[in-house]
């Protein structure tokens, strides 16, 4: 598996007892002293090995994920391409010390093992793309970047914690620092965690927090700087002895990756049949001369997700939401890097802030172009619209758990499941990428990364500072993207977008009015029927529909019908029922896909009890969780470091 395991302090278990970080086709190393020890898995073309040794001193880095340069003093420079992550990394420790992370701009994870000092330094990146899960198995500090193989660690006793796996159960992810886990956390995003391995003691501090600071500029500003920005990104990403997939939808912002390279792209496009998102992406490929690979959803499609995936969850998402890694071979036999357009919405279209609703009656409802903004945690929390699931017999209230994990400090800010925000503006408008493990669909990501390497240039640092100066204005009434495709290739600006209709080279009040009069003549008057009643005319299926008209969630959830009745907190009638009403015309799809990988995952199995998975009877708490004292890594002046 690509991805970091390690344990720091004194240490009973060899190497060989380590949780195999083996996944796919990519590299394994390791390395062990009397206090140290790491596995690593990477794909060869990211690094040549693991740890790389500092020229001078005796400083050991493991680097998981791609960096892409450094900033300091206001002067960015990109990491050359003849030199690796960790190795980029190790020069600027002997330069800079380990505040050279304040500046490195990337996806990552990373340990520092400077052994002349004792001290091991866990490095996430400003976003925590990479999450680092730590516990203590007595003296020993253990960390990895999947939550799964931590569980496996002898001496490492998985127990779920009641309050917070509801919270996955009903959100489909684990908020900020915590985990579903007893004793298990995340290190913050953007943070330093420093081992002294003599003294025993941790100390962390936070070097990077988002704050939104709006300039008030003409929109073609942001267009003219977004362009420059994006246009230098993938000038140096792009190399011309490799070749490049991309996950293309008939949308724009994966387009606007397709059109910004000067080099040919493979497309490739999931979808369920031929509708009319992948006639749209064919066009898109067509029009800048590319390659697409049609790559069909087909039931074994569906078995093989639920199969593969589980096992990639970090508590963040649906097994199905690991889309690619039912056509690895296809992925990892035509192409060596991977590229998508994820977050573009996020950052730059608003997707994450909140917006009234027009009712239509029976034709549907209108989304307003205008913030119906949040003030209060209170107000926060209600937008979550949350539920316990029927089937989770824990006696506990989502809601509840919320509150008190939702605060106001003393010093006004908020502080969310153990991250904190400067105000309420920067939860609602960066909560669901700071820290990135709160999004829902991260094990997309985590899926993407262990086929090939694999990059998607709206998490540079560079596009983050732009979006937090851009007024919420721009991101809910003009669209960028559209803008920009339009400056890097104007024949992809002429296909019509897949949801709209409309060309993307048309004005935001054309495209805001065009999408809704044609999604009600496709309502009204298309013709074109799908093979199956879950098929739609866009790139997912009628998920609702799907475990309505198929017999394979029902089978699923029965084959696991011994492991529910395992887990003391979770009702096989309240499974039953749920399952049943959503026959009868609720929608529980989440609720069920949820369970579906929950169940599927190696540390539920092994908690179950599931001598396949090779764990031993391990019993749930008996009770609802009264006291659930947090993993304290002291900083070192007092606070949270920022």
């Amino acid at each position: 598996m690509v991805g970091l395991f390690g344990a720091f302090g004194p240490r009973r278990v060899g190497l060989d007892e380590f949780p195999s970080m083996q996944w796919g086709g990519e590299r394994t190393d390791s390395f062990a002293d009397e206090r140290v020890a790491v596995t690593s898995g990477f794909h060869r073309l990211l690094a040549d090995e693991q740890p790389v040794r500092t020229v001078t001193g005796d400083t050991l880095v493991w680097i998981i994920g791609d960096v892409y340069g450094f900033e300091r003093n206001g002067s960015y420079q990109a990491r050359p391409d003849s030199i690796d992550s960790p190795t980029y990394c190790a020069n600027l420790y002997e330069s800079y010390g380990i505040d050279f992370v304040e500046g490195v701009n990337g996806q990552f994870a990373g340990i520092v093992y400077d052994r002349e000092k004792g001290t091991v330094s866990l490095l996430t990146d400003r976003l925590g793309s990479y999450p680092l899960f730590h516990t203590r198995v007595g003296d020993t500090l253990v960390c990895s970047t999947d939550i799964q193989t931590l569980a496996e660690y002898p001496g490492v006793d998985p127990k779920f914690d009641r309050d917070y796996l509801a919270e996955y159960l009903a959100l489909k992810r684990s908020f900020g620092v915590t985990t579903p886990l007893s004793g298990v956390e995340k290190l913050p995003p953007a943070s330093v965690t420093t081992v002294d391995l003599d003294g025993n003691t941790t100390e962390s501090r936070r070097y990077w927090r988002p704050e939104f600071t709006p300039r008030d500029e003409p929109f073609e500003n942001f267009v003219e700087e977004f362009v420059s920005r994006f246009r230098r990104i993938i000038d140096e990403w792009v190399r011309e002895d490799r070749t490049y997939g991309l996950l293309l939808s008939g949308g724009s912002d994966s387009r606007l990756v397709m059109a910004a390279m000067d080099q040919p792209v493979i497309g490739f496009h999931m979808n369920d049949w031929r509708n009319r998102e992948a006639r749209i992406a064919d066009r898109i490929a067509a029009a800048a001369g590319n390659e697409l690979l049609f790559l069909p959803r087909t039931d074994d499609y569906r078995r093989r997700s639920l199969e593969r995936n589980p096992p990639l969850s970090n508590f963040d998402g649906w097994y199905k939401q690991g889309y690619p890694t039912g056509f690895a071979e296809e992925l990892t036999g035509t192409v060596d890097v991977l590229l998508s357009g994820l977050y573009a919405d996020t950052l730059f279209k608003g997707h994450q802030i909140p917006s009234p609703k027009l009712s239509l009656g029976s034709f549907g409802n209108v989304t307003l172009p205008v913030e119906d903004r949040i003030r209060t945690i209170d107000e926060f929390i209600d937008g979550l619209a949350v539920e316990t699931p029927s089937y989770f017999d824990g006696d506990v209230d989502v809601e509840s758990v919320l509150r008190e994990n939702i605060s106001v400090t003393a010093d006004g800010e908020i502080d969310h499941h153990g991250v904190r925000y400067r105000s309420m503006r920067e939860l609602v408008l960066c909560g669901e990428y700071y820290p990135l493990s709160n999004d829902t669909e991260l094990i997309y990501t985590n899926s993407l990364r262990q086929l090939r390497p694999y990059r998607t240039p709206f998490l540079d640092n560079r596009l983050i500072d732009l979006h937090l100066s851009m007024p919420i204005r721009y991101q809910l009434r003009r669209n960028l993207m559209h803008r920009a495709i339009e400056r890097f290739d104007s024949r992809l600006a002429a296909v019509p977008h897949s949801e709209s209709g409309v060309r993307i080279d048309r004005s935001f009040p054309v495209e805001y009015a065009g999408k809704h009069l044609n999604a009600l003549r496709w309502k009204l008057f298309e013709r074109e029927e799908p093979p199956r009643p879950w098929c739609t005319h866009g790139p997912w299926p009628d998920d609702e529909e799907f475990v309505r008209q198929s017999e394979f969630v029902r089978d699923a959830l029965a084959d696991d019908r011994d492991l529910v009745d395992s887990l003391s907190f979770l009702d096989w009638d309240g499974v039953n029922r749920c399952y049943e009403d959503h026959l009868g015309g609720e929608e529980n799809a989440v609720e069920l896909y949820t369970l579906l990988t929950l169940l599927e995952m190696p540390v539920t199995k092994r908690i179950g009890g599931d001598a396949d998975a090779g764990g031993t009877p391990l019993s749930a708490p008996s009770g609802p969780t009264t006291e659930r004292p947090r993993l304290q890594l002291p900083t070192a002046d007092g606070g949270d470091g920022e």
